[in-house]
Formats: C-alpha cells, sequence, structure tokens
C-alpha cells in the first residue's frame, strides 16, 4: 500500500509540473475574445433597433409600466399616491398602506414596486431616444416616436422627483457596469431634464391620434405637462402660457356635461380627457411587473380604497373636512353640489354601496363614515368581484381640462394678481357643477384660497392632492394641525421625513453612492 501511494504522490507532481510548463503557451493562444461567449438563447441588442416595427415596439414598451398592478394598475394609483394626501385617512394594513400610514421603511414591497415601475420606464425610454435616430424610416414617424419617448421619460421623472425627492438622472442607457454606480442629482437639474423632455414632446407630437392608438402621448398632453413642471418650480408666468395654449383648443378638449363622466367605463377618452391611462379586463393576468408575461393591466386599486365590507384589503375612509367643504356652498338651485355624489359616498337618501342601499351594507360607526366613491364601479357587487382583480377597466385620467383650467386661474394669480381670465377659468368649472361664480375682485390670498378649495372640490380622490400639499410647502404643517386626518390608523407625520417616500434599500445596498432619504436611516 505504502508503494502504491508514493508512486500515485510521485505521478500527482508529474502532472501538476506539466501544467505548469504547458500554461503560459495555453494563455499566449487565448485571447479575451476567446472568453466572450455568446449565450444562444439571448438576443443580442444588435439584433433589436434595425427598423421601423422594433422602434415601435420598443416604444410601446415604454408604456407597459403604467398600468401594471405595481405601477398605476395599483401601487401608483392609490397606496403612494391618493393614501398619502390628507383628503383620506387610511386604515393600518401591515406591509400595504403603510405609506399612507407613514410607516413605510426602506425595505417597503410597494415603494419598491413603484420606483422599480418608473425606473423602468426611464430605461426604455431612454433605449428609445438613444437608438431609433439610427433607425431608417421616415420622418414624421421617426420625430412621433421620438416625442412619446421623450414624454414618457419626462414623465416618469417627473413623479420619481415629486415622491422620493432625491433621485439619480440617467439619461442614456446603462452600457457598462461602472454606469450604475450614478449619485442623486440635484432637483433642478431633474427638473431643467423635465422640462426638456417635455418640450421636446411638445415640439414633436400630434395634436390627435387614431382610435387605435387613444392613450399615446399627444400634443396636449405634453404641454401640461410642461405646464405641470413650470407650476411646481414657481414659474408662473411661464405655466399660466402653457395652460391657456390647451384652453385656448376649444375643438380639441371641453369639458363633459356630467362631471361623473370622468370617472366611469362607459366614458372613456371624454372630450375632457387630455391623457389618460388606458387599463384593460386581464381576469387572468399574473401579478408581475410589467416585464413578466401577461401582468395584470386592470384598474385594480379601487380594492385599496372600497368601503368596508366590499374589499379584502384596509380600506379607507374620507376625512370629513372634504364633506363638509361640499356642504359649505349649494348650487345656483339650492342643491348640494354634484360633484359630491361622485366623489364621496354617505348616509343621504337612496344612497347605494355598489349594488347594496347604504344603510344596510354598512352598520354601527360605519354608517357615520365618509367612504370613497370617486371611480369604484358600482355595477359590480364589491371592489373585487367579478374577475377579481384584473377586472375593471374605467381609465384613469391623468390629465384632464378642468385641472388644467384650474392651474391656469393658480398660475396667473401667483405671479401678480387674477384677471379676467383667471376667473373665468374657475367660474368655468365651477359652472358645470352649477354652481355660483367665485366673488369678484378678490385680493391674491383671498383667490389663492379659492383656487385650492376647488382643487379639493373637483379634484379629491384622483391622486393630485399630495402632490398638491407638497408643492405649496403645506404637508406638514397639515398634518401636525390634524392629527385626525389619521385617525384609523393613529399615523404621525415627521416634518422633513414623510414628504418624501424612502429610497428602496435594494438600491442602496447595490449603489453606495445612493443616499438615503431623511429620517429612514
Amino acid at each position: 500500500m505504502k508503494k502504491i501511494f508514493l508512486s500515485n504522490k510521485v505521478f500527482r507532481l508529474f502532472i501538476i509540473f506539466i501544467c505548469l510548463v504547458a500554461m503560459p503557451a495555453l494563455l499566449q493562444n487565448c485571447s479575451k475574445k476567446n472568453l466572450d461567449v455568446t449565450n444562444p438563447n439571448a438576443l443580442p441588442i444588435t439584433a433589436f433597433w434595425k427598423t421601423e416595427s422594433d422602434a415601435e415596439k420598443g416604444l410601446v414598451a415604454c408604456y407597459g409600466p403604467l398600468t401594471s398592478i405595481q405601477g398605476w394598475g395599483r401601487m401608483l394609483g392609490a397606496i403612494l399616491t391618493i393614501q398619502r394626501g390628507d383628503d383620506v385617512n387610511p386604515f393600518p394594513s401591515t406591509g400595504v398602506q403603510d405609506v399612507g400610514t407613514f410607516l413605510s421603511t426602506p425595505v417597503d414591497g410597494r415603494v419598491g414596486e413603484g420606483w422599480g415601475e418608473l425606473n423602468a420606464i426611464v430605461a426604455r425610454a431612454n433605449a428609445v431616444i438613444f437608438n431609433v435616430p439610427n433607425i431608417a424610416m421616415e420622418d414624421a414617424v421617426k420625430t412621433r416616436i421620438l416625442g412619446e419617448a421623450y414624454f414618457m421619460r419626462g414623465v416618469a421623472h417627473f413623479y420619481l422627483l415629486n415622491m422620493w425627492g432625491n433621485i439619480p438622472l440617467i439619461l442614456k442607457p446603462i452600457q457598462a457596469v461602472n454606469d450604475l454606480f450614478i449619485t442623486q442629482a440635484p432637483q433642478a437639474d431633474v427638473w431643467a431634464s423635465i422640462t426638456t423632455d417635455f418640450k421636446d414632446a411638445q415640439s414633436r407630437l400630434p395634436e390627435t391620434v387614431a382610435a387605435k392608438d387613444i392613450g399615446r402621448a399627444t400634443w396636449g398632453a405634453a404641454t401640461a405637462m410642461l405646464g405641470k413642471a413650470y407650476l411646481f418650480t414657481k414659474k408662473w408666468t411661464d405655466a399660466a402660457a402653457e395652460f391657456k395654449k390647451i384652453i385656448d383648443k376649444q375643438a380639441l378638449y371641453q369639458l363633459v356635461l356630467n362631471y361623473q363622466d370622468n370617472f366611469l367605463e362607459t366614458t372613456n377618452n371624454n372630450a375632457e380627457s387630455i391623457w389618460e391611462l388606458q387599463y384593460q379586463s386581464t381576469p387572468t393576468g399574473n401579478w408581475g411587473t410589467s416585464g413578466t408575461a401577461n401582468p395584470l393591466r386592470g384598474q385594480a386599486w379601487e380594492a385599496d380604497v372600497a368601503p368596508v365590507g366590499y374589499t379584502s384589503q384596509g380600506t379607507t375612509t374620507v376625512n370629513q373636512w372634504v364633506f363638509d367643504l361640499f356642504m359649505e356652498q349649494k348650487t345656483k338651485d339650492n342643491k348640494i353640489d354634484p360633484r359630491a355624489y361622485a366623489t364621496i359616498n354617505w348616509d343621504y337618501p337612496g344612497a347605494k354601496v355598489y349594488q347594496d342601499d347604504f344603510q344596510k351594507a354598512l352598520n354601527g360607526a360605519n354608517r357615520n363614515k365618509i367612504w370613497i366613491r370617486k371611480y369604484l364601479n358600482y355595477e359590480r357587487t364589491s371592489s373585487l368581484t367579478p374577475g377579481s382583480w384584473g377586472y375593471a377597466n374605467n381609465n384613469r385620467r391623468m390629465i384632464r381640462l378642468a385641472d388644467v383650467l384650474l392651474m391656469y386661474a393658480e398660475a396667473v394669480n401667483e405671479a401678480g394678481s387674477a384677471d379676467t381670465d383667471a376667473y373665468g377659468a374657475i367660474n368655468r368649472v365651477r359652472a358645470r357643477a352649477n354652481m355660483p361664480d367665485i366673488t369678484p375682485a378678490l385680493g391674491q390670498d383671498a383667490f389663492r384660497t379659492a383656487v385650492r378649495r376647488e382643487r379639493a372640490l373637483e379634484l379629491s380622490l384622483e391622486g393630485d392632492r399630495v402632490f398638491d400639499l407638497l408643492r405649496w410647502g403645506t404637508m406638514a404643517d397639515v398634518f401636525a394641525a390634524h392629527p385626525e386626518y389619521r385617525s384609523n390608523s393613529g399615523g404621525i407625520f415627521i416634518k422633513g421625513k414623510h414628504e418624501y417616500l424612502p429610497i428602496p434599500q435594494n438600491d442602496i445596498s447595490a449603489n453606495p453612492k445612493i443616499k438615503q432619504n431623511n429620517g429612514y436611516n
């Protein structure tokens, strides 16, 4: 046994010696090219971005995150927007509604999902903007495709900035590992990029699109978002000028006669809509992001705001001040503002909750609460049936003319004082609801108050309230003065923290140059 062991040892040493001698020769004949092995199952980037069809496919992918569950299908549609406003009062639901109850942390999955889908839009839009100029196609088609890509990148950066505050500004495709290690940009730089993108989109996009392309970005959508960018950065005169362009396009945009038509499936894409998301009934879709096969694309955030007993989720009530605001002033014929019935639900004669009478549907203290009505599909029996999460497809109106009219009135007033056109804009919104004109000849402060009140009456529960509070600089003060706005959860707003969401921990762990937002460390 000993001789065998010794002979094996000698043999092993011999083999090692041969390898050491041969290795330099082997390495000399081996180049880096030999080490670059192509995965035969993967489509190389050079095989794409060749044709007009490739360009269209790449562009369509930019829209994908908008209506996924992680996008405005649910997370961005309600949990990360509607439930953060002072108009609503979310119930606690660990792991789901922590953002709205001020309990969110950097590992909150809902936060990460919204962040991920918005950044997916940025990455896909960058790919279009970088690659499409090199593809041979008609100039008009190329111009339009690039316009939509600029619009989508501007939209994604607009929401990333206003929800997370401190974000990287990525304006080209990631081509090397080091491209991933990027610092957050100054807010002024992000705003400049957003403004430039919307200007580029505005100059390239058509005023209208064919029926098959409804939902794509248009001149009006780009103009409205450019106006919002100016409004949010307090460039009042520029904002008013952009909004006025839309208001003057009376052949394109008009207020619909029935206010509730802005929230019903049967009146999707009506004359008031400037840009709206196109939901699809996908009851057999999966729960994945826009990058997965057959994701859910229905309006699934209804389950997060429907009344108790009509959803499996934590649900949400409306704060009393919203109800009181609706009741303060009657219409010209001495009735309740009709917008109240389309916005909120309370115990009034004939009130329904889905297919049930309000008084039979809700008992005890719940009968005395104010509930959300806007965007709920009352032809169903609850928020989850029929068809579960992927059923409802009453589109989300991201920008509508009434909002533009009120932003125009606000911008004109902030630029100096309200003029005849500013009064005309706010009174046009009120006239649709048969409400009397606001008091004439108001001072700047009084007109500012009137516009802000009107925004609450017209736009409550549409997801814009949190952004209004943020840009007005009143968010912390409002919640500090009114802890009852989170009475359902006892959530406490911390000034200097809860204005923005936490940066997802995964991104911070992967990139040491990314710094966490204040208060979340």
